[in-house]
């Protein structure tokens, strides 16, 4: 026989709804990683485009036709054939190592040599830069400001170093098409990126590197167009031995100051400095000025472009001043704010109401709204306490009159009596003893000055007339 129970139990049971319990790592198995938008990357797009233009220029002008110093001469040659001109025939070395065109005895013949190699240095560096800027879009700005910065060099010292060259040798001055028109074209897009950096400030920079330019070409020709004036001007002071120097140092000083005015073209700080080389710069000019009256030149043109070159440069000094003034933060005075005044409230009279109640004797009988219970049979009856008798002791007994005991009434002066004549409530031997009719001053004295050991002894009103009588006593 089979026990086993084909029945199937149905267990009567509600099914708790229990959302199921998911493990925090499969959860973030679970959830797809979401997916990080790439940052669209700077193209600068136009700065490339003149990058491009630039090396374009920069190596067109080794094939184009430029005039350059040539001995005594000015000749129309491309950078290409004068390069293979230099280094293919015997030309004289400049500083015993370059070949050159010029003449090497004079520091200008030596300014022309340099000049051509540091042109053709500078357009190098102008094109390794904006080849970079070309395959670099993020920093294709910041540098075709170095690539601009360089081709406008290299231009600014080619066009000076042939017509200062040009002008010392025949008196006329040679006006480069190519070298110029490239000249402005860079300093246009070198102060167009500036503008953009610098807001107003570049206006102001380029404002100063123009008439810097000015101060420098001044000078130069001053110093071209009456080199003897100039020689005779330091024999008054004599410095005629050392003309070639000064005359070298004034180039390299005011050569410096230009190309620190292109520089801060780019930059919004540094005017303390400009404030500095512009002061140096119209010493020179004023040295110049000098020199020319000194040596009573006949030559009308050098006493004007002296003061020209200090006039300028006093110029600049004032706008360098007036800008530091400008660019400083002015101090605002505080405010002080001023307080209200607040009038005091008039004091507002207090009425005090004193409220008493007179206490009256309990003659027995029920009270409202109180049930007394009796009691039947009492188990202790208190005794009553005894009575003081004190009225016999008064200063009618004694014959004598007691100023203070008679300012008391009857109930007062049965206190005063059982609390420190009888000392009923106990003794007090820091207070002497009450005398009837005599001196108290010491009682009242010391009473005073244990009050806090035995104030819970002596009545309220019985303390009023103590404290009202050793008033008018003292």
């Amino acid at each position: 026989m089979s026990t086993t129970n084909t029945e199937s139990i149905v267990y009567d049971v509600t099914p708790a709804e229990v959302s199921p319990e998911v493990l925090p790592e499969l959860t973030a198995e679970a959830t797809a990683p979401e997916t990080e938008q790439p940052t669209p990357k700077k193209k600068n797009v136009f700065a490339r485009m003149i990058a491009a233009l630039f090396v374009a220029l920069a190596i067109a002008v080794v094939f184009l036709p430029i005039k350059i110093m040539k001995g005594a001469n000015v000749e129309s040659l491309s950078l290409l054939s004068a390069v293979k001109d230099l280094f293919g025939g015997e030309q004289e070395k400049l500083f015993g190592v370059l070949p050159t065109y010029a003449d090497t005895a004079t520091n200008l013949g030596k300014f022309v040599g340099v000049s051509l190699y540091a042109f053709v240095g500078l357009l190098v560096l102008s094109v390794v830069f904006g080849v970079i800027a070309i395959f670099n879009g993020k920093k294709a700005p910041a540098l075709l400001r170095v690539c601009s910065f360089f081709f406008t060099l290299g231009f600014t010292m080619q066009a000076v170093a042939t017509i200062v060259a040009a002008y010392k040798a025949d008196a006329s001055v040679v006006i480069d098409v190519v070298v110029l028109g490239l000249l402005a074209l860079g300093l246009l897009v070198y102060f167009v990126l500036a503008a953009a950096k610098l807001g107003k400030t570049a206006w102001a920079n380029l404002l100063q590197f123009i008439l810097t330019a000015v101060v420098l070409a001044s000078v130069a020709l001053y110093l071209i167009k009456d080199a003897e004036g100039f020689k005779k001007g330091l024999e008054g002071i004599s410095l005629a031995s050392s003309c070639g120097m000064i005359t070298l140092a004034i180039f390299a000083v005011l050569g410096l100051n230009l190309f620190l005015s292109l520089i801060r073209i780019q930059t919004k700080k540094g005017l303390v400095f400009d404030l500095i080389r512009f002061i140096v710069q119209f010493v020179i000019g004023v040295a110049v000025c000098y020199l020319v009256i000194a040596s009573k030149s006949e030559e009308k043109l050098a006493l004007v472009l002296a003061i020209v070159a200090a006039a300028v440069s006093l110029l600049q000094v004032v706008i360098c001043i007036i800008r530091k003034k400008l660019a400083s933060p002015k101090k605002e005075k505080p405010v002080v704010e001023e307080e209200p005044v607040v009038l005091p409230e008039p004091p507002v009279e207090e009425f005090v109401r004193e409220e008493y109640a007179e206490a009256l004797p309990y003659e027995g009988g029920p009270v409202e709204g109180v049930a007394v219970a009796e009691e039947v049979n009492p188990t202790f009856i208190p005794e009553e306490p005894p009575q003081v008798q004190t009225a016999g002791y008064d200063f009618y007994n004694c014959k004598s009159f007691d100023p203070f005991i008679a300012t008391l009434d009857t109930v007062q002066r049965n206190q005063f009596t059982e609390i420190f004549i009888l000392k009923y409530n106990g003794a007090m031997p820091e207070i002497p003893d009450y005398e009837v009719g005599g001196d108290n001053k010491e009682f009242f004295r010391k009473l005073f000055i244990y009050l806090g050991q035995y104030r819970d002894r002596i009545p309220d009103a019985l303390l009023a007339k103590i404290y009202q009588f050793a008033i008018k006593m003292n």
